[in-house]
């Protein structure tokens, strides 16, 4: 930002903190001020230069795979349609590098320098570690950059984003009325930051909680402000100490510090064995579908870019969409994912699992038939009401994900009160979907095999399930497997553990 806006809002938000103030027994030279001065002072230039390295290098990547200006007609709207567009993709990127930061443990030590912040006034908004501010900037921003806006729009957009932050962080007693359910307000922002435990990792949104309140991470208790900001942990205060601090907190975790007693008690060789594999399996999964969603991107990128050609391009557009979110969310929940309490054992259902999940990538061996464009439109939306489901069943599932046979938490509610493991019944319309737009007997095939190994899996994951959790058996009474309203005995027998090593 620059300086002579600064001192320009100082000269705004300093009396305004005076007038209407949230807490009136803060000073206005709080506790840490000069620290936080220092970050408007040397922030500035650290985080631009890492922003332009990092976004520069994948800005050259997007250039070399669709070229320049890949995206030409949001360039041409009215400037408001332009500014309004900006903020909403910028603050759906805002949101996810928010929530993952709060759900990474190695991304929240850089995002906990924030979260120190015991006193809320304009100048705390500053109090933000590089390496968190160029990984937030980089997911909200290069997103922007990429859409073609004019750059009058960009600057117009970053003037808004800056001033609003600014009053988010503000000691000020200014409330938005039924707009807080649209808006980010300075009261929803203090949520976020309240130091109780009810409001931890709610309010991410920079801009629009509305985006909060779709994704039922809103919190605002009413009448109320927060009695307390910061967290629990003892994070330095000088500004030298903050940006060491989240290195030197990951290498003694990677040191394995852990207390004298947690040593002497060595971890059951199962145990051990199904930590590691969890944690190579969310490495490969991160890569492969990380993969995928750089494809579902790109594609996304060359549908925009050929809107004109493409009919019925809003279908298809809705298609793509839906399609990244699905991927979006399957990474975002591998990150995230609850540690393994149990899981199958041997080499088989492991095979199982990983066949059943990619064996429809070999339709790349047969070429696809030529099919009419009345069959291309069922296809589509076949596609399209499957991805649909499916997104709403993995948002049920939500950290229970993974794609081996392993149990970490029990759902039973939403659409896993209608049918257990109902994503992968949902996922049984996408590929009847790309069975029929393909058009081809080895897609036929290959979606018979994909079909008897996902049963397979299913009743893979019905025995770790059962062993995990007692009250399984109930739920499998009251709860008919794969298909609604329909009991099948061999569908429903699962499959009997292996031993495990101990």
């Amino acid at each position: 930002m620059d300086y002579t806006a600064i001192f320009i809002l100082a000269c705004i938000f300093i009396p305004l903190e005076r007038l209407l103030p949230l807490h009136p027994e803060q000073r206005t030279l709080r506790r840490d001020w000069l620290n936080d001065v220092v970050y408007v002072l040397v922030n500035g230039i650290v985080v631009r230069a890492g922003f332009t390295v990092v976004a520069g290098a994948l800005m050259l990547g997007v250039v070399q795979l669709v070229g320049p200006n890949p995206i030409q007609w949001t360039g041409a709207m009215p400037l408001w349609a332009q500014v309004l567009m900006a903020i909403v993709v910028a603050d759906i990127g805002y949101y996810a590098a928010h929530r993952i930061c709060h759900s990474v443990p190695a991304l929240w030590k850089f995002h906990a320098v924030h979260h120190s912040i015991e006193e809320m006034d304009w100048l705390a908004t500053h109090r933000v570690h590089p390496v968190d501010q160029i990984f937030s900037s980089t997911l909200s921003l290069l997103p922007v950059w990429c859409m073609g806006f004019t750059l009058e729009a960009l600057v117009i957009h970053q003037a808004i984003y800056q001033a609003h932050a600014l009053l988010l962080h503000s000691n000020v007693r200014i409330k938005f009325g039924p707009l807080k359910w649209l808006v980010a307000s300075p009261e929803y922002h203090h949520w976020h930051h309240a130091n109780e435990r009810d409001a931890y990792d709610r309010n991410f949104a920079a801009q629009l909680s509305i985006i909060d309140v779709i994704a039922r991470t809103m919190f605002m208790p009413v009448r109320r402000a927060p009695k307390s900001y910061g967290v629990n942990e003892d994070i330095p205060r000088s500004y030298p100490m903050q940006l060491i601090h989240p290195f030197r907190s990951l290498v003694s975790s990677w040191a394995l510090t852990a207390p004298p007693t947690r040593l002497e008690t060595p971890m059951p060789t199962a145990a051990k064995t199904r930590t590691t594999e969890d944690k190579l399996g969310k490495l490969a999964m991160l890569i492969i579908f990380g993969y995928f969603g750089y494809k579902q991107i790109t594609a996304l990128i060359s549908l925009v870019a050929n809107r004109d050609l493409i009919p019925l391009w809003g279908l298809a557009f809705f298609s793509v969409i839906a399609g990244a979110t699905f991927l979006g969310l399957i990474l975002y929940y591998t990150i995230t994912r609850l540690p393994p309490r149990d899981s199958t054992a041997g080499i088989m259902p492991r095979v199982v699992a990983v066949v059943g999940t990619f064996i429809m990538s070999l339709l790349i061996v047969f070429p696809p038939q030529a099919i009419s464009a009345e069959m291309r439109i069922i296809s589509t939306l076949i596609i399209s009401v499957g991805t649909v489901m499916s997104i709403l069943c993995l948002r049920q599932l939500g950290r229970s994900f993974s794609i081996m046979a392993t149990s970490r938490a029990l759902k039973t509610q939403g659409a896993y009160s209608i049918v257990r493991h109902p994503l992968y019944a949902a996922e049984v319309l996408m590929i009847v979907g790309v069975i029929v737009g393909h058009g081809t007997v080895g897609a036929l095939g290959l979606g018979a095999i994909w079909l008897v190994l996902q049963v397979r899996r299913a009743q893979h994951e019905e025995s770790v399930l059962r062993h995990t959790f007692p009250e399984y058996e109930d739920y499998a009474a009251r709860v008919p497997m794969l298909i609604p309203g329909l009991r099948l005995w061999w569908l429903e027998a699962p499959v009997k553990p292996a031993p495990e090593a101990v």
